[in-house]
């Protein structure tokens, strides 16, 4: 619970997609990195990004204020001398070395977005390794402009949940919560928002705790044979599910089954079965529910497409900069997109036209004498 509707305190990643005219394409990453990263001592042990350092990836890396370097991995001697240039540039106090005096951005360019598509993976060991994304970039050409639009599908995370989402909240209420949209609170004031948000926030709560539960007491009751001492018989524990889970659970905030149990028959019973050798429950709750691990990471992603921006789709637009806040919540209720679309002014046609145009008219004006 903590970790699916509480904010997130994960270092959010900056990834960057940028598509060029001619469809042609890259995607860059920048984070914080440490010295052995730009010496290139144990690259894959300290590498910062979220892909793997090959062939086809341009490292540049500064350090503090420095100019951007595109030597990579750089010399020992060439990274001792920049950084005691710098340092002596600081006051006395910034001298002291940090882990993120190191900055190092990242590029891998792709043909097109068909390529990226084939070729763009995170590497093996990042929680979204395995979340398949689709992409896709529509070119149309009309004369005085060239349109682009641009998508990537990101899909639904498959939580194993089976109560649907729709028993306790409306498809709309669910995609408002989850991705912004539609925007179901327009028009309240702050009070009004509040409430309703309230309410929503708990009736999710009551959704994801009952799947957890529902999904845990089944665990249990499988291995009841396993329960020494039991405080009640397996047919009686089946038929005190909904009961015990409305009594003690609903809408919490977090909840631990075994204190939960515990409490309800007065006993330790279920606290010793989870601590038992031959027992499954604790790993149960470490592993089961593998999809968790998705919200522990996020990226501010930002695209940047041909010409101007005419739909941003929901996107917050600085200059020519498209950004989106992509973290697994937006994944829950359905599919999520990213799209926008763009228009480029094909000047060529506009200059073409124009010499056009003045040639008509001057042959219309200027006529030859007849001989």
């Amino acid at each position: 619970m903590a970790v699916l509707f509480a904010a997130s305190c994960t270092q959010s990643t900056d990834m960057l997609t940028v598509i060029n005219p001619d469809g042609s394409c890259y995607r860059e990453f920048t984070a914080n990195a440490n010295k052995q990263f730009v010496v290139g001592d144990s690259i894959e042990k300290n590498n910062p990004f979220p892909v793997d350092i090959d062939a086809t990836c341009q490292v540049v890396w500064k350090f503090r204020n420095s100019e951007w370097f595109v030597q990579f991995p750089a010399s020992k001697t060439k990274v001792d001398s920049i950084m005691k240039a710098m340092k002596g540039r600081d006051k006395p106090e910034k001298k002291k070395e940090k882990s993120d005096d190191f900055f190092a951005r990242v590029r891998i360019n792709y043909a097109s977005v068909e390529d990226m598509a084939v070729r763009f993976k995170l590497k093996e060991s990042h929680e979204w390794s395995k979340i398949k994304v689709k992409y896709s970039l529509d070119k149309k050409f009309r004369w005085f402009y060239t349109y682009y639009k641009y998508r990537e599908t990101y899909p639904k995370i498959e939580t194993g949940f089976k109560i649907p989402i729709e028993k306790y909240v409306t498809h709309d209420e669910a995609m408002y919560w989850f991705t912004g949209v539609p925007n179901i609170m327009q028009g309240m004031n702050g009070v009004e928002m509040m409430e309703y948000g309230s309410d929503i926030e708990n009736k999710l709560r009551q959704w994801f705790n009952l799947n957890l539960w529902n999904a845990e007491y089944t665990f249990l009751l499988a291995n009841y044979d396993k329960m020494k001492d039991k405080p009640v018989s397996k047919e009686r524990l089946a038929n005190l599910q909904d009961t015990i889970f409305n009594a003690k659970v609903n809408s919490a905030e977090k909840f631990k089954m075994k204190h939960i149990l515990d409490d309800y028959f007065k006993t330790d019973v279920f606290s010793v079965f989870w601590k038992s050798n031959d027992s499954q429950m604790e790993k149960y709750e470490n592993f089961n529910q593998g999809f968790l691990n998705y919200f522990t990471k996020t990226f501010t992603y930002k695209l940047v497409l041909p010409g101007k921006i005419i739909q941003p789709n929901n996107a917050i637009v600085q200059g020519d900069t498209l950004i989106w806040k992509l973290t697994a919540y937006r994944m829950i209720p359905a599919n999520y997109v990213i799209e926008a679309q763009s228009r480029k002014a094909n000047v060529w046609a506009f200059i073409l036209t124009g010499i056009l145009a003045l040639v008509a008219v001057a042959s219309f004006i200027w006529k030859p004498g007849k001989r």
